[in-house]
């Protein structure tokens, strides 16, 4: 049951890939700025700071990323009324249709596939969902500085991919202590999530 889970979210990642491959091109945007597009739906708005955290983006790429996103109609940028040095990006009346018209059937199709689905069982999907999201971003961080550089060896990749397994290892432990934890809801704009505990997790900025 365990492979078959394993296996599920595997595939289910590469479906969303693709989904998202072929969404981004009726919003008129590739699959990066979309996935600043959906942070800033997610979250209401941000900085480009905030957004920055939130993708692991330089704030250069992010510039970049909200002209685009600009560009297509699907954000913009705003002023804060207190605060006029501040900008926040956030999105359009059209890509807020857009989401509205493209997403509304999904919500349909899971009503009614788990119209029979006991809260117990949707709690552990939740759960499981929520800890993938915790562990993929404390590993990405791990991640970021054994990124390989153009050009680098079979045996300069290995190694760096045997640093990376011995660094997550020693992370693994509290990451998996935070199973079953609940975010608060709705998430604070451009933090990482708070648990009922009231503690931050420090998962999202692992010193390793």
């Amino acid at each position: 049951m365990v492979d078959r889970l394993i296996a599920a979210a595997r595939a289910a990642q590469n479906a969303a890939d693709m989904f998202d491959e072929n969404l981004g091109k009726i919003y008129g945007s590739n699959r990066t700025d979309g996935r600043c597009a959906d942070i800033i739906q997610r979250f209401g708005r941000l900085t480009a700071g905030e957004l920055a955290e939130q993708t692991g983006l330089t704030t250069g790429a992010i510039t970049t990323i909200i002209d685009r996103l600009e560009k297509s109609g699907v954000a913009r940028r705003t002023r804060d009324k207190s605060d006029r040095r501040k900008v926040y990006v956030e999105l359009t009346e059209f890509a807020k249709e857009m989401v509205d018209t493209m997403f509304t059937p999904m919500g349909e199709v899971f009503g009614q596939a788990m119209a029979d689905v006991s809260l117990e069982e949707v709690r552990a999907i939740a759960q499981y969902l929520e800890f993938t999201d915790r562990m993929n971003r404390a590993y990405a961080k791990v991640l970021q500085k054994y990124a390989s550089k153009s050009g680098a060896s079979e045996e300069e990749r290995l190694l760096q991919a045997k640093g990376f397994a011995q660094d997550v290892r020693d992370i693994n432990p509290t990451l998996a202590a935070s199973w079953g934890q609940t975010p608060t809801d709705p998430p604070q704009t451009g933090k990482s999530p708070t648990f009922q505990t009231g503690k931050k997790s420090t998962l999202a900025n692992p010193k390793n």
